[in-house]
């Protein structure tokens, strides 16, 4: 042990000692979930059901989704005022057509976001690598990525290690007779997982700690409307008096005959097909339950709570304001700041799946760069980024403005004019004012407005 430390102190040790930990068999993942039934192909097919039937489900991924797709994407520069830095980031904005160009794939890149999204609730997603050959905007001939064709994971088979940690290929099951898939190998794909951790490739999606909640208020669900059948009306029931019949010289037969009738028009008057009954002296119609007895306080009451817990594993619980005990705007604020941050982190991983070099399941900009530019110091390679899903701290801050420049606080300069204009959708003044004239304009605005409404309170009376 001593040998050991005062070896690996003086030198770098380029061994690989330990494991990930991770139970790959026969390229299925183990050893994470301990629910057998919410694992490989079955987890899939669980989920999305749970996308499809489920409206809170639905509604919470959607609003997530959204706000995601709403972000403008953008290449910049590896290493800023380094020309062929630049030059590599205005090559993959024509790729992915960012930055006014149209793009060189088949449909947009924020088209292609609306599958390879589907990775946050699920858990992971992959999409291969396909390329062409064709001239740039100026003619010159080069190798662009043609499209991230989506491979569902319902398709999936297996994950391909060869030394249980790194990712080699992936394998799909036959779908249809006339195509049979081939190993996928790592480096012609984009893999997107969330909360990675050793080699479980497969992640844990937003939907798994729904799922219990979900589980329940579907039972719960069906155990209600079976209860609106059975108890919302009243249960017709059949009085038979035989002494009756036996009095008026009717056979059991007969009395059996009636009753089968009787039988009947219930039935129709069930159904809605007749709408009244025919009595006589041996068969009349009664009710089992003449007030409804359904009591639906309490199923409603941990529907709302699945409902709740639902939202809340997708940070959208602000949605349910307004329908809950809770609905103050100072709340929904809060939850809707954090909701954001959340989804800056989703498209941080997409962003850092694609950039950097080239790599198994990543590093897209590292190939294309790669294969029209040749080798190129790492540092110089282009970054995707996003904007637009920062919380806005000037538009939330709009409603204090006048008292903080009344306090003196802040002061009202041309840059926090045009600031605010161009938040309004103003056009920007074409004469900058030194904050004299903007106090005076302001002061010179109230009194003219006051004077305006003396008058007009004047000439009323008159």
């Amino acid at each position: 042990m001593n040998r050991f430390y005062k070896e690996s102190s003086k030198y770098p040790s380029f061994k690989v000692r330990g494991i990930s930990g991770t139970n790959l068999n026969y390229g299925s993942i183990s050893g994470y979930e301990h629910n057998s039934e919410l694992t490989g192909s079955r987890w899939v097919t669980e989920a999305e059901e749970m996308l499809r039937t489920d409206a809170i489900v639905q509604r919470s991924w959607h609003m997530l989704k959204q706000t995601l797709l709403s972000a403008s994407w953008r290449f910049v520069a590896g290493l800023e005022g380094n020309k062929q830095s630049e030059e590599l980031a205005d090559f993959m904005n024509e790729a992915y057509g960012f930055d006014g160009y149209s793009g060189q794939m088949l449909c947009s890149f924020e088209e292609q976001l609306g599958y390879l999204l589907e990775f946050v609730p699920i858990g992971y997603r992959y999409a291969e690598e396909l390329y062409r050959v064709g001239p740039d905007s100026k003619g010159r001939v080069r190798v662009w990525l043609k499209e991230y064709a989506d491979r569902e994971p319902s398709a999936h088979s297996d994950w391909v290690s060869l030394n249980g940690s790194t990712l080699d290929a992936v394998t799909q099951t036959q779908t249809n007779f006339y195509q049979r898939p081939e190993p996928i190998p790592s480096e012609k794909l984009l893999l997107l997982t969330l909360n990675k951790t050793g080699a479980n490739w497969e992640g844990v999606g937003r939907l798994r700690s729904c799922w219990w909640w979900w589980r329940q208020k579907q039972r719960i669900s069906n155990l209600m409307c079976v209860a609106v059948d059975r108890w919302a009306i009243p249960t017709p029931k059949v009085t038979v008096d035989r002494s009756m019949g036996e009095q008026q010289g009717l056979t059991d037969s007969d009395i059996d005959a009636m009753i089968d009738d009787a039988e009947e028009q219930i039935q129709s008057f069930i159904s809605a097909e007749q709408q009244y009954l025919v009595e006589n002296p041996v068969i009349s119609f009664d009710s089992y339950s003449v007030d409804p007895n359904l009591q639906s306080g309490g199923p409603l009451a941990i529907i709302t709570e699945c409902d709740n817990q639902i939202s809340q594993a997708f940070l959208a619980q602000f949605a349910n304001l307004g329908v809950s005990d809770t609905g103050a705007r100072s709340v929904g604020e809060i939850h809707m700041s954090l909701f954001r941050r959340s989804a800056i982190n989703y498209a941080d991983i997409i962003t850092s799946s694609i950039n950097g070099v080239d790599r198994p399941g990543g590093g897209t900009v590292g190939r294309l760069i790669k294969w029209n530019f040749g080798a190129v110091d790492p540092s110089l390679l282009p970054k995707l980024t996003h904007s637009g899903l920062d919380n806005d701290d000037l538009a939330e801050s709009l409603g204090m403005i006048p008292g903080l420049i009344q306090s003196g606080a802040v002061t009202p300069d041309d840059t926090l004019e045009r600031d605010i204009r161009d938040k309004l959708g103003l056009q920007e003044l074409s004469l900058d004012r030194s904050v004299d004239e903007r106090e005076t304009a302001s002061v010179y605005s109230s009194a003219q407005a006051l004077t305006e409404q003396i008058l007009r309170r004047r000439d009323e009376k008159s």
